[in-house]
């Protein structure tokens, strides 16, 4: 017999020799219980620890800092835009601060809150919504002022910087054009119907405020004449373009009245938006529709109404084209809306005024800049599938100030999504509860039949089931 035969076979004998352990009858169903109680206990945890981090996620509050403001990151147009998240904060709930952009889409409102449209903050990468349940075509009724301090839309001027109190209402009435120095609105207002002489007779008016002395400086009656589509004011505000249908009204701002001076007529055309007019004020601008899917910037004189030479501008190919500002060398930056595949064809102005429906008809906006005797428009911004509508802080995109975009910030939760967290997350603690004390209750009923082994229906320790038995 070898040595190590011999081992074995002592070892055997030692092992047979010794005493059975002596094992608990409920040693496993008391270490089962502590691995349950175990896993409650860190259940519960978890539960208030997602309550904790959540609730706290809900109340944290945006950023305070105003961009542009001494310690300010660098202020420009972002160069990539994000879609807002379904749970990004309200301008009313967290003011972004001065804005670069605001847009909208199919995107941002998903089909559903077809009035919801985004902005973002020029100095950093909040994102913040406007949450209306009416659609306001963006940079034709929804509107960012030149320097991105303010948004007119359906009635209103918001202010979108906390130091900047400015909540202005101007009921029944929509925006159609900030001045190019930011200073002044002109908006269009209606009035009630009248009856005179058995007529009826729909009272209106286009409204120049000023906002900086928070006062109505002029007024033309538009009573019984169609609705005004776009204005434009001057470099120096001292002449408004103004187009109802398919003519172009202009007017002398003298102080606080508005003289006609002249009238356009337009052949599929509208004018071009608020930066239809040239550096100079000597000559505004149309978008002609030329070939069915291009449009043409088409000038004319400022005084007399007539066209000019030609721009050496090439033709875009754009579901829309809408200028918003003029560089020192005759550079225009415009946007342009991109069609989504299988958009009707183009229509000419007949009718109705030629409007973008971003929604239906352009996928993406660009924004873009049109060189002279360049070969074709520059794409200095474009926006993501499905966000067709754009408008942009005009200051900033006729300087070319650009930054790079970072992480976005959608602010602090909606309320709605507090009152979510804070009606859910309880019922699920409640919820781990009842189920902890539905297990107590059955590890009870157990014990009180008799705990059973792990090996068998016998006890461990009284030799009736043993490991290896």
């Amino acid at each position: 017999m070898n040595t190590e035969t011999s081992l074995r076979e002592n070892l055997r004998m030692l092992a047979g020799q010794a005493p059975a352990a002596a094992v608990p009858g409920d040693f496993f169903d008391r270490a089962h219980k502590r691995a349950r109680r175990r896993w409650a206990v860190r259940g519960v945890a978890v539960m208030v620890l997602l309550l904790t981090l959540s609730l706290g996620l809900a109340i944290r509050p945006g950023g305070t800092s105003v961009p542009g403001g001494p310690g300010a990151v660098t202020v420009g147009l972002p160069r990539t835009l994000h879609e807002p998240k379904i749970w990004t904060a309200s301008v009313e709930q967290s003011p972004p601060g001065t804005a670069a952009v605001i847009f909208g889409g199919r995107a941002t409102h998903g089909g559903i809150a077809e009035g919801r449209f985004a902005v973002v903050a020029a100095g950093s990468d909040r994102y913040r919504v406007f949450n209306d349940s009416t659609p306001w075509a963006i940079g034709y009724e929804a509107l960012l002022s030149p320097d991105g301090d303010l948004v007119a839309r359906s009635g209103t001027v918001q202010s979108l910087r906390p130091d900047r109190g400015v909540s202005l209402t101007f009921p029944n009435s929509s925006p159609l054009a900030f001045s190019p120095d930011g200073t002044l609105l002109i908006y269009y207002e209606r009035g009630p119907t009248t009856y005179v002489d058995g007529g009826q007779h729909w009272q209106s008016r286009i409204v120049v405020y000023d906002l900086v002395s928070r006062a109505e400086t002029a007024s033309i009656d538009n009573t019984d004449k169609e609705t005004p589509v776009v204005a434009a004011l001057s470099p120096d505000n001292s002449r408004l373009a103004l187009q109802v249908r398919d003519q172009l009204n202009l007017y002398r701002l003298d102080g606080t009245s508005l003289a006609q001076y002249a009238t356009v007529p337009l052949h599929d055309e509208a004018l071009a938006g608020p930066g239809a007019w040239r550096p100079d004020g000597r000559s505004f601008v149309t978008v002609r529709l030329v070939n069915g899917r291009s449009w043409r910037l088409v000038p004319f004189d400022a005084i007399t109404g007539t066209a000019e030479p030609a721009l050496a501008l090439r033709d875009v190919d754009a579901r829309y084209l809408r200028v918003i500002g003029w560089r020192d060398d005759g550079t225009a930056i415009a946007v342009a809306g991109v069609s989504r595949r299988g958009a009707p064809p183009l229509q000419p102005f007949r009718e109705y005024f030629w409007r973008p429906n971003a929604d239906y008809d352009s996928i993406r906006a660009r924004l873009i800049e049109l060189a002279p005797a360049a070969t074709a428009p520059m794409v200095l911004l474009e926006t993501p599938d499905g966000v067709g509508e754009l408008d942009v802080a005009a200051h900033l995109a006729i300087a070319g100030q650009f930054r790079d975009a970072g992480n976005p910030d959608y602010g602090p939760l909606p309320p709605f999504f507090v009152k979510l967290i804070a009606g859910v997350l309880p019922v699920l603690l409640l919820g781990v509860l009842v189920l902890w004390l539905a297990l107590r209750r059955r590890r009870r009923v157990t014990q009180r039949h008799g705990p059973r082994s792990h090996y068998g229906r016998g006890r461990l320790g009284d030799g009736s089931a043993r490991p290896g038995a």
